[in-house]
C-alpha cells in the first residue's frame, strides 16, 4: 500500500466565473452541486473577511471524478462559479482544482485546518476534496495573493511635513520634523503639544537638518529603510542634497543623503528675495516628484520633475551612486511638450505606475486640461500602455464657500496670481486681494485597492508656488492661498481603460448628510469624507495616500483635518474615510467626525503644509503544507476517492536539522506550518531563501496499530500537473520527505 505526501508553499488572491462542460460521458445524475468561490487574500489568516477580500472573476476551477473525467468553470464577477457533474460526470466523490490566473504574481492563500466543508468563510486549499453523492451540495472559499498586498494591523504610518523658510517662526528651525511616524490608529493632535484630545503617539524619524523638505515616500519593508525624496517648494528649503537628493532614514534612526538624481534642476531658494518669488514659476517642475519602492525591496523608482524621467536605483544598495536606469516618460499629447507635467507613482502585481497631467500652461484653456496614467513594465523597462486618460474640466467640484474665487474646478498651470476667476458654471468672479483658491491640478500619488480599482491623489500646485500670506505677486499685498487638491477613485470601464469618479466611473456616494454639508449636489465623488473641519472647505487632499489593505479606512494627507476645542483645526494632518463608501471616519473615542482626524503640522496655514504618506508593512508570511493522503492505485496522483490519512506526524526541519514545528494530519489528511493561522512555528524560524525539509518520521506511525501501519510512500512527482502529485521522497532517508525552498515573502 502506498502513501503520498502532498504539499504547497502558500499565500493568497481572489477570482469569480461561469461553467463550461467540456468533457462529455455516462454520470449519476443524483450527485449534487459545488459551487467554489475564489477570493483575494490580503491578511494571511485563513478566513474570508468579507469586506476586505473581493471575489476574484476569470479564474478557471476543474472538477474532477474518480474516472478521470472533468468539467470546467470560470469564476463570474463575485469570485463564484457552480459546477455540476450532470451527465458529464458521476461517483460521487470529486476533486476540485483551481488555477493560478497569474503565476508568479500571484501565490496560493494561506488555508485553515477544517474538519469539513460547512463553513465558506474558512479558506480551502487550491485543491480540494468533496463528497457530493446523494444530491449533496457543498460549497468551498479558496484564495490568492500577491504578497504585496500584506500589512500587519494598526501598522506605522510615516507623513512628510513640510516647513516654512520664511519667515521663521521659531528659533530652532533646524530641529523641526520633516518625517513623522504614528500609528495607523492614533488620532487627536498627534505633535508636542497640550492640547486635547488623544494621547501624542507620534514621533520624529527627521528633522529639517536632516532632509529639508521632501514629499514622495517609499519604503523598502526588507531592510525597513524609509526613503524621502527632496521637493522643490516655495519658501521651503532643500535639505544638504538639495534639489536631487534622496534621503534614507534607516532602522537605527540615521538619516543621510542617499543618492542625487541627476539633472533635478539648478535653481536656489532666495528667502531674502522677495519671499523667494523665483520658486513660483519651478514648483512642479523641478526637483523631484513622487517615490516608491518595489515589494521585493530590490528597486528604488523616483520621478525627476525636471527632465521628466523615471529613474530607477537598487534600493539594496547602502548607498546608490548611480541609477541603474532611467527612462523617459512618454507625453501623452498635450496641447505643447512642456504641458506634460508626469509627478505620481504607483506599484501593484508586478507593474510600475505613472501619473501626470496636461496642465494647458501654454494655452491658458482649463479645456485642455487632463489627468493620464501610465503603465510601465520593468522587466522590459517600456512604457506599455495608458490605462487612464480624462478630461479635468468637464465636471464639477466642491470649492470654499466664503471668499469670490471659490474654485469649485481646475485651472491651467500659471506663474501668477489670477485677478479673476471663472467658475464651473461660467460665472466669472473678481479675486480681489485676500484669499483665494485656484486650484492647479498635479498628479501626486497613485495606490490600487484589493478589487483592483485605482485610488488617486491629485494635489494643488497652486499653494505650493503661492506660499502663505506671502507678498509676492504685483499689485497684491499678499496671497492668502487655499489648499485645493481632490481625492479620487478610477474604476475600470468597458474598454479596460480606468474612469474617474467624476466622471461617472465609479460609484458615487455624495449626498448632503455626508459631504459636510456645504457642497453642491452636482459633484460626483466615491470618497465624500474629503472635506475640512466644519465642512466649509469641500476638497482639501493634500495628495498624500497610504492603503493598507488589512484595514478597513485609508488615511490620506489632509488640511484642516481636526476640530478641537483649542481650535487647533487650521493646518495639516490626516483624515481617513472608509474604504467601501468614502465617508469620513468618526472619532474612535466618540468625540465627533471632525475628531476624527489627526493633526500633525501647523506651517503654512491653509495652503498645504504636507506631503507624501506612507504605511510601513511587514514582510508577507510563510505557510508550508497541504495533504497526506493514501494512493490505492499507487499512480502517484490524488484520485478524488482516496482516502486522506487521518492523524500521521508531520515534522519541520530547517536546514541544519532541527525540527522548528510538528502539526498532525487532520480529519482530512491536511497539515500546515505558520505563524499566523496554525501558529505552529515561531515567525523567525520561517524565512524565505531558506531550504527546509519536511518529514514524515514518527516512527511509532508505522508500528503495528500506527496509522501508517503497512503503507510505504507512493512514486513522487508524476505526471505535469504539480497541484495533484506526491512530493514525498525516501531517497536517503528512511521516512518520507520533501524539501522546500520559498523563494520570496508570502510565496
Amino acid at each position: 500500500m502506498s502513501l503520498a505526501l502532498s504539499t504547497a508553499l502558500s499565500a493568497s488572491l481572489a477570482a469569480t466565473g461561469i461553467v463550461s462542460a467540456v468533457s462529455p460521458a455516462a454520470a449519476d445524475s443524483g450527485d449534487g452541486n459545488a459551487t467554489v468561490r475564489v477570493v483575494r487574500e490580503v491578511n494571511a489568516n485563513g478566513k474570508w473577511d468579507q469586506v476586505l477580500e473581493p471575489g476574484m472573476a476569470g479564474v478557471t476551477v476543474v472538477l474532477t471524478d474518480d474516472a478521470g473525467r472533468s468539467i470546467t468553470g470560470t469564476t463570474q464577477a463575485d469570485g463564484t462559479v457552480k459546477l455540476t457533474p450532470g451527465n458529464s460526470l458521476g461517483g460521487g466523490k470529486y476533486r476540485i482544482e483551481v488555477k493560478n490566473p497569474d503565476k508568479g504574481v500571484l501565490f496560493p492563500g494561506f488555508a485553515s485546518l477544517r474538519s469539513d466543508l460547512i463553513d465558506p468563510t474558512v479558506l480551502s486549499s487550491n485543491v480540494e476534496f468533496v463528497d457530493l453523492s446523494g444530491g449533496k451540495n457543498v460549497e468551498i472559499t479558496t484564495s490568492f495573493w500577491s504578497p504585496e498586498d500584506y500589512c500587519q494591523k494598526n501598522a506605522p504610518l510615516v507623513a512628510a511635513c513640510e516647513n516654512p523658510s520664511i519667515p521663521p517662526p521659531d528659533p530652532t528651525p533646524q530641529s523641526r520634523r520633516t518625517l513623522t511616524q504614528l500609528p495607523f490608529n492614533a488620532r487627536g493632535v498627534q505633535m508636542p503639544s497640550d492640547a486635547p484630545p488623544n494621547p501624542d503617539q507620534s514621533k520624529a524619524l527627521a528633522t529639517e537638518a536632516d532632509t529639508g523638505t521632501v514629499w514622495g515616500l517609499g519604503y523598502n519593508k526588507v531592510n525597513k529603510n524609509v526613503f524621502s525624496a527632496a521637493y522643490a517648494k516655495r519658501g521651503s528649503d532643500y535639505g544638504p542634497g538639495g534639489a536631487g537628493a534622496i534621503y534614507v532614514t534607516q532602522p537605527n534612526g540615521q538619516t543621510r543623503v542617499w543618492a542625487t538624481v541627476p539633472n533635478a534642476g539648478a535653481t536656489q531658494h532666495q528667502p531674502d528675495v522677495n519671499m523667494d518669488l523665483a520658486f513660483n514659476s519651478v514648483v512642479g517642475k523641478q526637483s523631484l516628484g513622487d517615490l516608491d519602492v518595489s515589494s521585493d525591496g530590490k528597486d528604488l523608482y523616483v520621478i525627476n520633475l525636471h527632465d521628466r524621467r523615471l529613474y530607477r536605483y537598487d534600493a539594496t544598495q547602502p548607498t546608490a551612486a548611480k541609477e541603474k536606469a532611467s527612462y523617459p516618460i512618454k507625453d501623452p499629447g498635450c496641447s505643447a511638450p512642456g504641458d506634460w507635467r508626469p509627478r505620481g507613482l504607483g506599484i501593484q502585481d508586478g507593474k510600475v505606475y505613472v501619473g501626470g497631467v496636461c496642465t494647458a500652461e501654454s494655452t491658458g484653456n482649463r479645456a485642455d486640461l487632463r489627468a493620464v496614467v501610465w503603465e510601465f513594465d520593468p522587466t522590459t523597462g517600456q512604457f506599455t500602455n495608458t490605462v487612464m486618460d480624462q478630461a479635468l474640466s468637464d465636471y464639477r467640484r466642491g470649492g470654499y464657500d466664503g471668499i469670490p474665487c471659490v474654485g469649485n474646478t481646475w485651472y491651467a498651470w500659471t506663474s501668477g496670481r489670477p485677478a479673476n476667476q471663472v467658475d464651473f458654471d461660467g460665472v466669472n468672479h473678481a479675486c480681489g486681494t485676500g484669499a483665494i483658491q485656484n486650484p492647479e491640478p498635479e498628479f501626486d500619488d497613485i495606490v490600487f485597492e484589493t478589487n483592483g480599482d485605482m485610488v488617486l491623489a491629485l494635489g494643488d500646485r497652486f499653494p505650493d508656488r503661492a506660499g502663505w500670506a506671502l507678498p509676492d505677486f504685483p499689485g497684491f499685498p499678499a496671497t492668502t492661498a487655499l489648499n485645493g487638491g481632490d481625492l479620487n477613485r478610477a474604476c475600470r470601464g468597458g474598454n479596460h481603460m480606468f474612469v474617474l469618479d467624476t466622471h461617472g466611473g465609479c460609484a458615487n456616494h455624495a449626498t448632503e448628510a455626508n459631504n459636510g454639508g456645504y457642497q453642491d449636489p452636482r459633484v460626483q465623488e466615491f470618497y465624500p469624507g474629503e472635506w475640512g473641519a466644519f465642512g466649509n472647505h469641500q476638497e482639501v487632499s493634500q495628495g498624500g495616500l497610504a492603503l493598507s489593505k488589512v484595514e478597513t479606512v485609508m488615511p490620506f494627507t489632509a488640511m484642516d483635518p481636526l476640530f478641537t476645542p483649542n481650535d487647533w483645526w487650521t493646518g495639516h494632518g490626516l483624515i481617513w474615510v472608509d474604504r467601501q463608501d468614502g465617508t469620513r471616519l468618526a472619532d474612535p473615542d466618540g468625540d465627533g467626525v471632525d475628531n476624527g482626524g489627526a493633526y500633525l503640522n501647523n506651517g503654512f496655514g491653509k495652503a498645504r503644509g504636507i506631503g507624501d504618506l506612507e504605511v510601513l508593512c511587514d514582510e508577507a508570511p510563510l505557510q508550508i503544507g497541504n495533504r497526506v493522503w493514501k494512493d490505492t492505485d499507487e499512480d502517484g496522483i490524488q484520485d478524488p476517492g482516496e482516502e486522506p490519512v487521518v492523524g500521521a506526524t508531520v515534522n519541520l526541519y530547517d536546514a541544519d536539522g532541527k525540527k522548528i514545528g510538528t502539526a498532525v494530519t487532520n480529519e482530512r489528511g491536511e497539515y500546515y506550518f505558520d505563524s499566523t493561522v496554525t501558529k505552529n512555528v515561531k515567525p523567525e524560524d520561517l524565512q524565505y531563501g531558506k531550504t527546509y525539509t519536511i518529514k514524515m518520521d514518527n516512527p511509532a506511525d508505522y508500528q503495528a496499530g500506527g496509522v501508517l501501519d503497512g503503507w510505504k510512500p507512493t512514486r513522487p512527482n508524476q505526471g505535469d500537473n504539480d497541484q495533484v502529485d506526491s512530493s514525498g521522497e525516501t531517497s536517503g532517508n528512511p521516512f518520507p520527505a520533501v524539501e522546500v525552498t520559498p523563494k520570496g515573502a508570502g510565496q
